[in-house]
């Protein structure tokens, strides 16, 4: 059986844009959890306003009846590349400090 679709409101990951000429930011959702279409939601005045404020539920515009939590999208994982090869160093140290007799 497959999910029926929640009550509760999904979330939809927006990022932050200017509109160019003007003082005026945006929320950008790129895909819509509903339509897949993009959607813009005021977040206030350049200068003045907190454009964090507007986060959390809206209306979507595509269809009035539901709501969508816009969320910050998650971070990227940090890469630990470069402790991997600390690792790995130490690691062929002790190696060749072990080899070595006395």
């Amino acid at each position: 059986m497959g999910k029926r679709d929640r009550p509760g409101p999904r979330p939809a990951y927006v990022t932050l844009r200017d509109l160019p000429g003007t003082r005026v930011m945006f929320w950008v959702v790129e895909a819509c959890p509903y339509c897949g279409g993009q959607h813009l939601h005021p977040a206030g005045n350049l200068r003045t306003a907190d454009p964090g404020e507007r986060l959390g539920e809206q209306l979507a515009p595509c269809d009035p009846d539901r709501t969508y939590d816009l969320l910050l999208p998650p971070r990227p994982k940090k890469k630990n590349a470069r402790q991997e090869r600390r690792k790995e160093r130490r690691a062929d140290k002790l190696r060749d400090w072990e080899d070595e007799t006395w």
